[in-house]
């Protein structure tokens, strides 16, 4: 029975129920257990009362949580629906478990049937097993079944309690398997003593067809243990060790893990006793051993001591490589799967002195999945520990039991691909990651001056004294070029440039207003289709010259660059007249900032430059979304995997924008996630292979001639990705990335100003040593040859390096 929520009539509801269960009948209702409001349901609703009343003390009726969006989730949220779907269902009808009723194992889950629907792997580790994709329309049933043991079942017959009427079939005989959906909303507006007549008649033909041999009434809660499904439940044993002088203890210890060898039963074995409150595992998940040893090593858990679960902190003396912290909860506590923190629950149960093979026997009854924590005194009493290698050799014998090793299953149903990976080898990252003010010594400073001298000289050697504006790019080679034209993003970077040389003392205020003066005329901008906007580029050698096209994404820089020049300079009121000019809100539709060309707007929301545009657009008092703010209502684990699947979906992403806004505006909490993202694994790809990376946008001095470089997050492997203006599909070839990975100049200095490490000051060093010229910074150091762009620099790579060097001597002040 679905559609039973908050809205069902409860009267209509009791007739339907007691039809069935009167005739011990199996009927399962599909419930959702939150409101309207997302909200999980109180034992106090009606709806809650209801239920429970069959609940206790009565057979035949089951509950099955209903998550809708279920099959359209990627695999750590689909964990955490199933977690958090069974946990409400369960504080909803048991309360956790009472003396009356304890909580049933929920085994079951519903959702809404959807084309390519995601594979179901991430709702095993809450204990699920069945999965319903409720049909829109009747359907011949088709199953399948996970490695992971899941059974996801399609289709169904969806039949209606108003056609009843004594004389329709109940269920075809002829077919071999068969789901019978009725919906609450369905019969809701029906007369309660028709209602109540149809469902007694229907349920009395479906007895009858059971008795006459045509069908076999199965509840859904046991469709697992059907023999085409090969049901295997999981028992993961974990033997304490005994007190060294205690003979009895050690015999039985030494005697019972011999037995465990030989008999080929996977157990772990340790002092701690993680069953303890606070106490639990560390499962390590992702590693990359050099030798057999190391893996070995590497892969064994460790005892933790959890400090908070809700804020997935853990006590320990040592580092702690990418993992999954394991917690256990007791038998009337809790609920198996991946809660809030990112901790992966499992129900424990503790084998002590006396009776050890019947508590062995009660602790793994049933079809959940269980760890048994086996301690000395059960197994210090030969006959007692003979009883239970007794039974462990019938269980063994039992095709529906699986042992594993607790870290073997840990890894089984965490969630996995390169996402939750990412996650984990970022967490594992964070404690050398924190950022820290740091004192520059005299040496260290002089040395950033003479870098800042440096990335001056092409705002020297190239701005064109009538429009005040640098080229784009400078190929300074016998026969190269200027690229005399800019993008607002080129232009903002200018501004930022400007306001960075007069912060580090190279040009006096009086020349700073100056060359203000002259760029800003330039920028007022062209009416076109009724909108008044800063152009796509504009000439540097002549004045007002550009095209009539707008790019969301530059605008956006160019605000932030604007706002900058705002609180460091006396323009504001000059500023904020410009920007008023400009029909801004015009391309900004629901919420989203568009670009136009030739006239039409088109989105620029699914870019990587779309959260620092919207945080730009704000500093003007003009509202617009970010793909990035995913937060909100989450926990910080959950937050900051919705913001990898967000980040996934637009593409590679480098250093820029990330840390333009830490130089800007401050950075926001997405932005620092993610750029703790791309650091770690930058390091880890150094550590690994001796590789400076150092990704982000910029110009190389060949064909394409501007790349975008970024981590690939949803790749298999850690893969630096890459794309181009115009998205050729030969620039994103394995070989092409081989021959043109390069090391970003500016994006080593912005690491170096951001992120105190070790390893951006290596970045920094080797680019202020590699990437020098008379003309500014090159743009690029190519990764293979090490050869850099030497003859071709360009504005925006001085401009970010002036910023970059103004911002970390600031800091240290």
């Amino acid at each position: 029975m679905t559609d039973i929520n908050e809205d069902v009539s409860i009267p209509h509801l009791i007739a339907v129920i007691d039809a069935f269960v009167d005739q011990n009948i199996p009927l399962a209702c599909v419930v959702n257990p939150f409101d309207k409001q997302g909200r999980p349901h109180t034992a106090k609703s009606k709806l809650a009362q209801v239920l429970n009343g069959y609940l206790i003390g009565r057979s035949g009726l089951d509950v099955v949580p209903y998550v809708p969006e279920l099959q359209s989730l990627s695999e750590h949220f689909q964990a955490r629906a199933a977690h958090d779907a069974v946990s409400a269902m369960q504080r909803m009808l048991w309360s956790g478990g009472s003396a009356r009723q304890p909580a049933k194992v929920l085994q079951a889950i519903a959702c809404a049937d959807q084309e390519d629907p995601a594979a179901p792997r991430g709702v095993r580790s809450a204990g699920i097993l069945n999965l319903l994709s409720v049909p829109a329309k009747s359907a011949p049933v088709r199953t399948e079944t996970w490695d992971n043991g899941v059974v996801r079942l399609f289709g169904g017959n969806l039949l209606s309690l108003n056609d009843f009427d004594g004389t329709a079939q109940t269920v075809a005989a002829s077919a071999s398997q068969n789901i019978v959906y009725f919906s609450a909303k369905d019969f809701s507006g029906m007369d309660v003593k028709k209602l109540k007549a149809a469902a007694i008649w229907f349920a009395s033909a479906l007895s009858q067809q059971e008795l006459d041999g045509d069908v076999s009434l199965l509840p859904v809660t046991d469709i697992q243990l059907r023999d085409t499904y090969g049901f295997k439940r999981t028992v993961c044993l974990h033997v304490l060790k005994p007190q060294e002088n205690d003979h009895d203890q050690l015999s039985g210890y030494s005697g019972f893990t011999k037995f465990l060898q030989a008999a080929g039963i996977p157990y772990s074995t340790g002092n701690q006793f993680a069953g303890e409150a606070n106490n639990g595992f560390w499962v390590p998940t992702d590693f990359h051993p050099k030798n057999a040893e190391a893996s070995a090593a590497q892969h064994i858990m460790l005892p933790v001591e959890i400090e908070s679960r809700s804020e997935a902190k853990i006590r320990t003396v040592r580092p702690l490589g990418p993992g999954i912290g394991v917690a256990f909860i007791a038998e009337t506590g809790g609920v198996q799967g991946l809660e809030g923190a990112g901790f992966l629950q499992f129900p424990q149960r503790v084998v002590s002195d006396g009776g050890a093979a019947e508590a062995f026997e009660s602790a793994t009854a049933g079809t959940r999945d269980v760890v048994v924590f086996i301690q000395p005194e059960a197994i210090a009493f030969p006959p007692e520990r003979r009883a239970l290698e007794t039974l462990l050799k019938d269980m063994l014998r039992d095709e529906e039991t699986k042992f594993l090793l607790l870290e073997e299953f840990a890894r089984t149903v965490a969630p996995a691909g390169p996402l939750p990976t990412r996650w984990r080898r970022t967490a594992a990252a964070a404690p050398e990651l924190a950022r820290t003010r740091q004192n520059l010594s005299d040496a260290k400073r002089q040395e950033l001056l003479e870098d800042a001298r440096v990335a001056w000289q092409y705002f020297e050697n190239f701005t064109d004294p009538r429009t005040g504006l640098c080229p784009a790019t400078v190929d300074f080679a016998p026969g190269g070029r200027k690229h005399e034209a800019v993008t607002m993003w080129d232009v903002g970077s200018h501004i930022n440039g400007l306001v960075a040389a007069v912060q580090i003392g190279f040009i006096s205020q009086p020349d700073f207003e100056t060359a203000i003066r002259k760029i800003l005329p330039n920028i007022t901008g062209r009416t076109f289709m009724g909108r008044h906007l800063p152009q796509g580029w504009i000439r540097t050698d002549r004045r007002k010259w550009g095209n009539r096209d707008f790019d969301g994404s530059d605008a956006g820089r160019l605000l932030a660059a604007l706002d900058n020049l705002r609180r460091h300079s006396s323009f504001g009121e000059q500023l904020a007249k410009l920007v008023a000019s400009w029909d801004l809100r015009k391309v900004i539709i629901e919420g989203e900032i568009h670009s136009v060309t030739s006239g039409e707007l088109e989105t620029s929301y699914v870019s990587h430059s779309a959260h620092y545009s919207a945080l730009a657009f704000r500093r003007w008092g003009i509202a617009a979304k970010s793909p990035y703010e995913v937060f909100s209502g989450r926990s910080a684990a959950d937050g900051q995997m919705a913001l990898l699947e967000a980040a996934a979906k637009i593409g590679p992403f480098g250093a820029e924008p990330l840390l333009l806004e830490a130089m800007e505006m401050g950075m926001s909490k997405e932005s620092a996630y993610l750029a703790d993202v791309l650091f770690a694994a930058q390091l880890e790809d150094f550590r690994e292979t001796g590789r400076l990376i150092c990704v982000s946008e910029g110009p190389i001095d060949k064909s394409p001639w501007f790349l975008y470089q970024g981590l690939q997050l949803d790749a298999k492997k850690r893969t630096w990705a890459f794309d181009t203006v115009g998205q050729e599909p030969e620039y994103r070839t394995p070989e092409f990335r081989e021959e043109n990975l390069v090391i970003s100049s500016k994006a080593a200095f912005l690491w170096s100003a951001y992120q105190p490490h070790e390893y951006s000051e290596k970045l920094y060093r080797f680019t202020r040593s590699a990437a020098k010229t008379k003309n500014g910074f090159a743009s690029s150091i190519y990764l293979k040859t090490g050869r850099t762009t030497e003859t071709y620099s360009d504005l925006n790579t001085n401009g970010v390096i002036l910023q970059a060097i103004a911002h970390r001597l600031a800091r240290s002040n």
